[in-house]
């Protein structure tokens, strides 16, 4: 009984890695979708090291290029005073989209992106300079011919949940 409740165990555990699998042409689509410059209406949903404090609201500006013979995409990030650098690739061998960076306060994330209901979702994990942990899950609803992304989701900080997240993106340029 000990073993089949450890097989089970391992099993569940696994479940939440297994339905954020993707496939290459997944990330292909995932590229091409976020691929250009933006404009954001953003608002910090928490105070966020080197870039605002929590309701802070901030017209961002992003630029995302596919690179690497359409193996990685390179995205940079701009808003208020902060800046921020990441970068999505396929990783075959877990069958899944990556995406992780860093920014100017010190904050870091590492993310997994997956296709669920027809939405990009994320499920992220980081933290800021000073070891202060977060972790969110995103999705992005994407409308008007593919040029604008209402991103949405909830985020926990140390175990305390954040303001909602509710930003809008506008492609300026492909």
């Amino acid at each position: 009984m000990k073993l089949i409740s450890g097989v089970l165990l391992i099993a569940l555990t696994a479940l939440p890695a297994f339905g954020q699998q993707s496939t290459r042409e997944d990330f292909k689509e995932f590229c091409q979708a976020m691929a250009g410059r933006w404009l954001g209406d953003v608002t910090w949903i928490m105070d966020w090291p080197g870039f605002g404090k929590r309701g802070d609201k901030v017209t961002a500006y992003a630029e995302n290029k596919i690179a690497e013979d359409g193996h990685a995409l390179h995205l940079r990030f701009f808003g208020g005073p902060g800046s921020g650098s990441s970068m999505a690739v396929y990783d075959a061998g877990a069958k899944q989209i990556r995406w992780s960076g860093g920014d100017s306060g010190g904050t870091t994330f590492v993310s997994i992106v997956s296709k669920q209901n027809g939405k990009w979702a994320s499920a992220e994990t980081g933290s800021h300079a000073d070891g202060t942990k977060y972790e969110g899950k995103y999705t992005v609803t994407i409308s008007d011919g593919g040029n604008t992304h209402t991103w949405a989701g909830s985020t926990k900080i140390t175990g305390k949940k954040a303001d909602e997240l509710k930003d809008v993106w506008r492609r300026v340029s492909k």
